[in-house]
């Protein structure tokens, strides 16, 4: 039996702030803003491989030695552990945008967009912690699970994978509509 986790998967979304609405900002901008969305669709595309990772163990296909192999590979956990935010320095092609984020757009937005966006900014950066912390938790399981390949270390492997999926989804969905004008009028991507 494991012992209990602390749960770090609440994103407290009902207290997300949201960003004001930028004077001026125009349709162009605002699809501008939306090549954030692009960038976090490759991040979910990864996601989709460990699931099926998971699908396959589930269903007597695969090793568990699989999903050890498979999280360490994911882009976001190798920037993350590589530079210290969620995002990383990945995506050079698209601009250094997730590679810039923390110590770059996040800066760049907040200086132009005030104490609103700054407030959004702080709260990202929060979820950037959540989600950091779910794939260690996640490389753990899954190397727990390679060492004891039973039921419970499957279970607990599957349940953080799904806990994880759930906060990324929610916290992309947040980031591309709060930053979708900033992105685009202040520029950043």
């Amino acid at each position: 039996m494991t012992q209990a986790r602390p749960d770090v998967t609440d994103l407290k979304e009902a207290a997300r702030p949201k960003a004001p609405r930028i004077a001026g900002a125009t349709d162009m901008h605002r699809r501008q803003g939306r090549q954030l969305a692009m960038i976090h669709r490759m991040h979910l595309q990864q996601m989709a491989g460990v699931q099926r990772v998971l699908d396959d163990i589930a269903a007597g296909q695969g090793a568990p030695a699989a999903l050890a192999e498979a999280v360490p590979q994911m882009e976001m956990l190798r920037n993350y552990r590589q530079f210290g935010n969620l995002c990383g320095q990945e995506c050079q092609f698209l601009d250094y945008h997730h590679g810039a984020e923390e110590h770059d757009i996040f800066p760049h937005l907040a200086s132009k967009g005030g104490d609103g966006l700054r407030k959004v900014i702080d709260k990202l950066r929060e979820e950037h912690e959540v989600v950091h912390a779910l794939l260690e938790r996640l490389y753990a399981d899954a190397v727990r699970l390679v060492q004891d390949p039973g039921p419970d270390a499957f279970d607990e492997a599957r349940a953080t994978f799904e806990a994880l999926d759930r906060v990324v989804r929610s916290h992309f969905g947040y980031e591309e509509v709060e930053l979708e004008e900033a992105l685009g009028v202040y520029g950043g991507l």
